[in-house]
């Protein structure tokens, strides 16, 4: 368990009915919507402490203007993660403090490539914690959005459709878990009719757009690994909590 989270969260907080201490963990409504913990469109994990939209509640979290870290893992900074985003690298950063620069981009190409900026211990220790539809830094593919968008402390779930809440962004594939048509993920709660369990994910997701959201009532599946059913009663293995439909770890 990491230092910063031993206060937060109870043993095997979320799957296995002991409640923790963040908001998404605590087995209450916080933000008043009806909707409790992981089953809150706007909870991306047992460390979030924002139950109300995508800020993480964790004190200095993704506040640097052009610098993205691992979003999901529970702290800020990146000195245990080593992943690293610059925003000036994306085309779609409309950010008044750090807007896409194609000059930084000419002079760090590497740097800025979707598909091989990240070090492999970025990936190994990110990517597990990432949920369907994101990349390692909260930028994700969500229903009714026509770009990706990234989990902006401003964004809810309702301002999916308004860039200047939720705001337009480029995926890191290298270090991204795609949306696959049978599977939930963020903005998206119902799977098209055709989904069953233990059957095919159906295809994979769009990682440039939305993913797919027609029709509904079909049974989630979790390409990745165990399925579950977001909520305070979600049934996941020891240390693991349901994140749009899929047991992932909770923060090592």
């Amino acid at each position: 368990m990491h230092p910063r989270l031993l206060p937060l969260l109870g043993v095997d907080a979320i799957g296995t009915g002991t409640l923790g201490q963040t908001q998404c963990s605590d087995g209450k409504d916080n933000d008043g919507d009806g909707l409790i913990d992981l089953a809150d469109p706007e909870c991306t994990g047992p460390a979030d402490n924002d139950e109300s939209s995508y800020a993480t509640g964790i004190p200095g979290d993704n506040i640097d203007a052009c610098k993205q870290d691992c979003f999901f893992d529970g702290n800020s900074g990146m000195g245990d993660d080593g992943c690293q985003w610059q925003l000036q690298c994306d085309p779609k950063s409309t950010s008044s403090k750090c807007p896409f620069s194609q000059s930084f981009v000419d002079k760090h190409q590497m740097e800025c490539s979707v598909s091989a900026s990240q070090s492999q211990h970025c990936v190994d220790f990110c990517r597990k914690f990432v949920p369907n539809g994101c990349d390692c830094f909260g930028c994700c593919a969500v229903p009714g959005a026509s770009t990706p968008i990234r989990l902006d402390p401003t964004c809810t779930a309702k301002d999916f459709g308004d860039p200047t809440k939720c705001s337009p962004c480029t995926q890191v594939t290298q270090c991204m878990n795609t949306c696959d048509r049978c599977e939930l993920c963020v903005g998206k709660t119902t799977v098209p009719a055709d989904c069953t369990a233990g059957g095919s994910d159906g295809g994979a997701g769009t990682p440039d757009g939305a993913p797919p959201a027609d029709g509904g009532g079909g049974t989630p599946t979790c390409s990745g690994g165990v399925s579950c059913v977001p909520g305070p009663n979600a049934v996941c293995p020891t240390g693991y909590g349901c994140v749009t439909g899929c047991c992932l770890p909770i923060i090592p």
